[in-house]
């Protein structure tokens, strides 16, 4: 499980710009219908705005975005790729 500051992070993202309470960070967002295709627009703008990333449509796999919990380890992992590109 990634970082639940992060999992907090995202889960707020749901809550504030796309009014949706998710009810756990396992929750798979694709089945509860949280996540559908202009959601999913949203939400990787989101990720590569507030965490500097960049997202490949290679990227765009919906396993990695089934759940808070996964978005935030796509997004940790990303941001520590990041990191090490940069140094």
């Amino acid at each position: 499980m990634p970082d639940r500051a992060m999992c907090h992070e995202v889960a707020r993202f749901f809550s504030e710009r796309l009014n949706m309470e998710v009810s756990s960070f396992d929750e798979d967002l694709f089945e509860t219908g949280a996540l559908d295709s202009l959601t999913f627009v949203d939400l990787v703008l989101y990720l590569e705005q507030e965490y500097g990333l960049h997202i490949g449509s290679d990227e765009l796999e919906p396993e990695y975005f089934r759940s808070i919990g996964k978005i935030a380890a796509f997004a940790a992992a990303h941001s520590s790729l990041k990191k090490i590109g940069a140094a």
